[in-house]
């Protein structure tokens, strides 16, 4: 798929996260989705589910119950008005499906900019807007496993304390590793991370950053691992564990 078509593909996020498309259109969208590289793939899902969110907050901020005379007044005028059948399509009224599609995206755009800009006033925040409006920078890599849709998540207690969570991807060969609650190892001790298929493998030591339960860490080269382990080692680590901790089941 050419830029140009991945990048058109982008752009119809915002009219597919509205299922503002007929059963066609969207039918088109999910084959080009196919054909696109995975952060393409990701850069999607993210948009749509970032504009389903805004449009969800923006409901909830903008919701008034109808006073009983206003609904009255719209139920007698619904009575009142005379149903005109349409005129039969001319063939000028016949456009291609991307021309089609695009006419509905603009509209659909300048919606979502108007939203977007209630959404700023009412939390104080730009974040909010600047996602809508198509101005992302590339997904993380915590975000592109999130999105993966081979993602899974496991979660095991830490001894003495705490958990470990793991989200993992094997399209994306990645797993995200986050703490929460574990301890501080005793002094001139290190946790040890390690990808296990076999023979353990060291993915490196938990940081203090970690521990003190930030965005956690991406790891890369998952492998055919089928396990995924922490350890208590010296500090600066060992070659092979020396005390297991904890250890995770990666499943296939």
């Amino acid at each position: 798929m050419s830029e140009a078509s991945r990048q058109r593909l982008l752009d119809a996020a915002e009219v597919y996260a509205l299922d503002a498309l007929s059963a066609a259109e969207a039918a088109e969208i999910e084959q080009d989705l196919d054909s696109v590289d995975y952060t393409s793939r990701v850069q999607f899902n993210i948009s749509v589910s970032e504009i389903r969110e805004t449009l969800a907050l923006v409901s909830v901020l903008d919701a008034i119950e109808p006073s009983d005379e206003l609904k009255a007044r719209v139920l007698e005028g619904i009575r009142g008005t005379t149903q005109v059948t349409p005129p039969a399509p001319s063939s000028s009224t016949v456009s291609s499906l991307k021309r089609h599609r695009d006419r509905r995206s603009n509209r659909w755009r300048t919606m979502m900019m108007a939203a977007a800009a209630v959404v700023v006033v009412a939390v104080g925040g730009g974040v909010v807007a600047s996602q809508v409006l198509g101005n992302d920078p590339d997904p993380t890599q915590a975000e592109q496993i999130a999105a993966a849709p081979d993602v899974r998540t496991t979660t095991a207690d830490f001894p003495g304390g705490g958990t470990a969570t793991v989200s993992y991807s094997r399209e994306s060969d990645s797993v995200g590793v986050k703490l929460d609650g574990v301890p501080q190892p005793s002094a001139g001790q290190d946790y040890q991370m390690w990808f296990v298929d076999g023979t353990p493998r060291s993915v490196g030591l938990v940081t203090p950053d970690q521990l003190a339960g930030g965005d956690g860490t991406v790891i890369d080269g998952m492998g055919a691992s089928t396990n995924f382990a922490f350890s208590l080692e010296p500090a600066g680590g060992s070659p092979q564990p020396t005390e297991v901790l904890t250890m995770l089941t990666l499943s296939a």
